[in-house]
């Protein structure tokens, strides 16, 4: 895009635009100052008439708000009412962008949202890796480049939510890579966004990478057969794993410990701290407690406790003392609101799936598979860090109102 485009593409943004943005860019960034985004966007909301072509209630909007009034009247039978009230006001992202959005006029696009995503991830890692810089020279206690890598690393957001958003944006630029004639800029940052992710030592973020960049290489060899720019990038992809395994030990450790730590794991008396073991422990606490055949769940605020109550049956004291959570959003779904929010949920991915294939949008459909993989292994939903982009980008990904289906990466 040139300068005259870029100018011409600014004074398209309204006020809506704008505060779409700023929670976009900044739920990366820095995740503390998002509700600024959602204030102003609520005072500027009456400025603009929109005509609306669709039914709210047949909508991607609504599914969202029935996932909230489910947790809402899950209150009714939660026993920890506190905790309740506190998941209440940590999801009102479910109810509150889906209406915001339904009233709002917008004219951003999809590719300008993806566009923005990318600027995000890429801007939010030169950052970390200032800090890092700066930290090492002035507090050089932390060894062996400590800043560089693990949780120091990501100072203003859980890691393994960092490292999926990173996987997001490497998928975007390898995504723009296909599309665009100079590519040597998006190599560059591609490397770049990778290296971040392996920085995190986030082993779901690795894996995560690392499956959904070799599906998006496969599919543009089988559609495309540029093997010169596919063989290229492909090995691109496959030194960067051997190199990250054999410079950094801490990267192969974590992998490694992964067999050691499931082999002949015992799913009673165990007080084990590993963290693949403590998966498999909320896994079966959560599959235990679920069939018990609560149809409507345990309440709201109820699933830990619920599940602290299980391991200390089981007399796996640690993860109870902990009182972790399931560690997979579909287990935490169904303990807090049960089965209709279960299938609310899955309601949600079906739907949004349906868009991106009648869309024939790959990178949105790779995005929204992230998603739903990284429900699996993590409870995504009980951070503000995982739902708010969890809603938005489902939402504007998906709808045909900021989604040009012809509009390609070439034309940015």
């Amino acid at each position: 895009m040139n300068a005259v485009g870029i100018r011409d593409f600014y004074k398209s943004l309204n006020s809506n635009d704008w505060c779409l943005i700023f929670i976009l860019v900044f739920s990366i960034l820095y995740p503390p100052i998002v509700p600024l985004g959602f204030m102003a966007w609520v005072i500027s909301i009456f400025r603009y008439k929109t005509e609306k072509t669709y039914s709210f209630w047949m909508s991607m909007e609504c599914l969202f708000v029935c996932y909230y009034l489910l947790l809402l009247i899950g209150m009714a039978w939660t026993q920890d009412v506190e905790v309740g009230f506190f998941k209440l006001e940590n999801k009102l992202s479910f109810l509150l962008f889906p209406l915001l959005f339904y009233f709002s006029k917008f004219s951003l696009s999809r590719s300008s949202i993806l566009n923005i995503l990318l600027f995000s991830a890429g801007l939010s890692l030169l950052i970390y890796e200032f800090i890092a810089i700066f930290k090492s020279i002035y507090y050089p206690e932390n060894n062996n480049w400590g800043y560089f890598k693990d949780v120091l690393f990501s100072p203003f957001m859980h890691r393994g939510y960092y490292a999926f958003y990173l996987v997001i944006g490497s998928l975007i630029c390898h995504y723009k890579i296909y599309q665009n004639v100079k590519k040597t800029n998006l190599i560059a940052l591609f490397l770049f966004l990778s290296c971040g992710v392996f920085q995190t030592l986030s082993k779901a973020g690795i894996l995560t990478w690392l499956i959904f960049n070799l599906i998006l290489l496969l599919h543009f060899i089988i559609k495309r057969g540029s093997w010169k720019l596919m063989l290229t990038l492909g090995m691109g992809i496959v030194i960067s794993v051997f190199v990250f395994l054999n410079i950094d030990s801490s990267i192969k450790n974590r992998f490694n410990k992964v067999p050691l730590s499931l082999a002949g794991i015992e799913l009673k008396n165990n007080n084990s701290e590993e963290s693949n073991q403590a998966r498999i422990l909320m896994w079966n606490a959560s599959i235990l407690s679920l069939s018990k055949g609560h149809f409507f769940g345990f309440g709201t605020g109820d699933d830990i406790s619920i599940l602290k109550a299980q391991n200390i049956r089981d007399h796996n004291k640690v993860v109870a003392i902990k009182e972790l959570n399931a560690h997979n959003q579909f287990f935490t779904t169904a303990l807090q609101i049960g089965l209709p929010g279960l299938l609310v949920l899955l309601a949600i991915f079906i739907k949004t799936w349906r868009n991106f294939f009648r869309d024939k949008h790959l990178l949105s459909l790779l995005i929204s598979l992230c998603f739903f993989c990284n429900f699996f292994i993590e409870s995504f939903l009980e951070r503000q860090a995982g739902i708010i982009l969890f809603c938005l980008l489902t939402i504007t990904l998906s709808k045909e109102i900021i989604a040009d289906k012809r509009e390609t990466f070439a034309e940015n």
